[in-house]
């Protein structure tokens, strides 16, 4: 649950900041480089910087974002009772 808590946080993330996103990945010279800035700009994991990377651009439709959002909420939400 941590890992997908993580994942979602830099799609969420991303989102937020996705022409500067999209920027960093046509800049780097290859997917390495990409994934690295990715981690260091979204301050996230190599999971999340993947996910990321290999998002589909589909997912910044607003909508969809949201829905991820919501996603997210939720399992933090459900992690918080299960530390509880």
């Amino acid at each position: 649950m941590e890992e997908r808590i993580e994942i979602l946080s830099a799609l969420c993330r991303a989102g937020d900041c996705h022409i500067e996103i999209t920027g960093i990945i046509a800049a780097s010279p290859n997917e390495a480089a990409a994934t690295a800035a990715l981690r260091k700009r979204l301050d996230t994991t190599e999971s999340g910087a993947r996910a990321v990377l290999e998002m589909q651009l589909r997912r910044l439709v607003p909508d969809l974002r949201d829905r991820l959002r919501a996603e997210l909420e939720e399992l933090r939400a459900q992690a918080a009772r299960d530390r509880a």
